[in-house]
């Protein structure tokens, strides 16, 4: 059993070593793939580390930097009929939804960062666990076996993911013609089902320093919404996690495997969380609203870990 808790680690440096991570994989026959259940963020605060990393392997705890045990945890053993109810629950039955993803994604072999089904598994369990109700995917497949639909047919049948088929517009591809049109086409096709809706991609992975319970990014918006009535679209700093990926097979969540995290945002490239019904034009980074404000969160409250390190392969081994 490997349970995985956020961390933080901070040194006088540029990059800071990190480990934002919480998560506990069991084996799902039906698709050979491994399935993530996520367990209870646990945090721990001491003098020299923020907060720590636990991990339990074979009934005995590995720690480290200061760490505390898990608790609540899915043990390898619990069927998947026996999750908890959170990552059961039926996210059709509260129409409108609060809080919506919009995914553009494609999975293919000889992709940089190596992203793969499993990782997108992940990455929906983790979504899940943070408190969105509903994704759609739009998956931009070039050749027919690259696609994921199969892969998500679970989600899919649950009310997880809502499954559109982008292979007419992925080759070839552009910002505009591939991406701005499927979170467009998002917007006005289904854009009535959700209050609020972040356009993100599946290296990131929104997270809160000061809230990591179940659902935070729902109560951030609320907060930050509630303070800020006129605002069609909180915008999100974008964190970049570099250095050389950790060994796959040892590590295999995606936020297991990138532990140093540029100390400061890394550009402008701000993700959006926007009132799809505020939106007269989709774009990656900033909409074109029809009507009300852009804001931006502050980096203590939400910020978006991306992944990023996994798109260069020419990274060396940590010196330090």
């Amino acid at each position: 059993m490997l349970f995985v808790i956020l961390a933080l680690h901070t040194f006088r440096v540029n990059l800071i070593p990190v480990a934002e991570k919480n998560a506990v994989y069991q084996p799902d026959h039906s698709i050979n793939e491994p399935k993530l259940y996520l367990s209870k963020m646990i945090v721990s605060m001491n003098k020299t580390s923020p907060l720590a990393v636990s991990m339990k392997q074979n009934g005995d705890d590995t720690w480290r930097r200061n760490a505390d045990p898990g608790k609540n945890n899915v043990t390898e053993k619990t069927p998947p009929n026996n999750c908890r109810i959170w990552c059961r629950r039926n996210e059709n039955s509260s129409k409108p939804f609060f809080l919506t993803a919009v995914l553009l994604v494609r999975i293919y072999v000889k992709n940089l960062p190596q992203l793969s089904t499993r990782k997108l598994r992940q990455w929906f369990y983790y979504l899940r666990y943070a408190g969105f109700q509903h994704v759609y995917v739009y998956d931009a497949f070039v050749v027919k076996n690259e696609s994921q639909e199969k892969a998500l047919k679970t989600l899919i049948d649950e009310g997880f993911v809502t499954y559109t088929d982008w292979s007419h517009k992925a080759y070839p591809y552009s910002v505009n013609g591939t991406q701005h049109s499927a979170y467009q086409g998002c917007v006005n096709r289904f854009g009535y089902e959700s209050q609020w809706q972040a356009a993100i991609e599946m290296d990131e992975y929104p997270f809160s320093p000061k809230d990591q319970k179940p659902l935070f990014p729902q109560r951030a918006v609320g907060r930050f919404s509630e303070k800020f009535p006129n605002a069609s679209e909180l915008t999100i700093q974008n964190f970049l996690f570099l250095g050389k990926p950790l060994d796959g097979s040892k590590h295999p969540l995606l936020i297991d495997r990138m532990w140093r995290r540029a100390h400061r945002p890394a550009n402008a490239l701000v993700k959006p969380i926007y009132r799809p019904r505020n939106i007269n034009r989709a774009i990656v980074h900033h909409n074109a609203l029809a009507q009300g404000t852009s804001i931006n969160f502050h980096a203590n409250k939400l910020r978006m870990n991306h992944y990023w390190g996994a798109r260069l392969q020419n990274w060396g081994d940590d010196n330090t």
